[in-house]
């Protein structure tokens, strides 16, 4: 396992996914001082498929039993795709439901599972993968959905976390990983750096939302 780290963190290194300082939001609202960017690996397949075979090897090292592997989309959606591929298991994703009205401050509705995805994981054990886990919202979202739709959680991975939450926190048995970068976040409520001016970075993460949903409720 440790060389899986340590292979994964080099990749993640290289490709300089890890923003450090700045003023960012993520999906589950919180604001920290630095970000993992997974948008600059996406477009790279081949590094994408590497951490996807990691991530599947390290999976299969804890002889996690499941029928199908699900991920919350966007980012989600690709590893666990890719994960599912080196598993040869089908693959689903959970995505956002309706938009959330105006006057409310939530950037981003829960995660629901549609297309008709619900009947494949009924009766079934299923895998969660992400790529990400900044708060582990996205994972207890899209394990509160495969829930809701009969399903079994079997255990949830992702091949970063900032080391924010826990599988008990997320609300699965397990959570596997292959490198922490340790990130400090806070609630928006108490964000220092709002505080204190800083502006939000727009471009990455879930800033531009924020400014959006700021405008609409002043």
């Amino acid at each position: 396992m440790e060389k899986l780290s340590d292979a994964a963190e080099k990749i993640l290194r290289d490709s300089n996914t890890l923003l450090d300082g700045g003023h960012f939001v993520y999906i589950s609202g919180d604001h920290g001082a630095g970000l993992v960017n997974k948008d600059i690996l996406l477009p790279d397949t081949k590094k994408v498929s590497q951490l996807a075979s990691m991530l599947a090897h390290a999976i299969g090292e804890r002889r996690v039993d499941f029928d199908v592997v699900c991920g919350p989309a966007i980012g989600g959606l690709v590893m666990s795709q890719w994960v599912a591929h080196h598993l040869d298991l089908p693959s689903i994703f959970a995505e956002h439901g309706e938009k959330p009205g105006k006057d409310t401050k939530e950037i981003r509705p829960p995660f629901i599972l549609k297309r008709g995805f619900g009947k494949l994981v009924e009766g079934k054990k299923v895998l969660i993968v992400d790529d990400i886990v900044n708060t582990g919202l996205s994972i207890r979202e899209t394990a509160d959905a495969v829930r809701a739709a009969g399903g079994m959680v079997a255990a949830a991975a992702a091949y970063c976390t900032r080391g924010n939450t826990t599988a008990e926190l997320m609300g699965v048995p397990q959570f596997i990983y292959l490198v922490e970068f340790s990130i400090p976040c806070w609630p928006a409520q108490t964000c220092h750096l709002c505080q204190s001016g800083e502006p939000v970075n727009t471009e990455f993460a879930h800033g531009r939302e924020f400014v959006e949903s700021q405008k609409s409720i002043s």
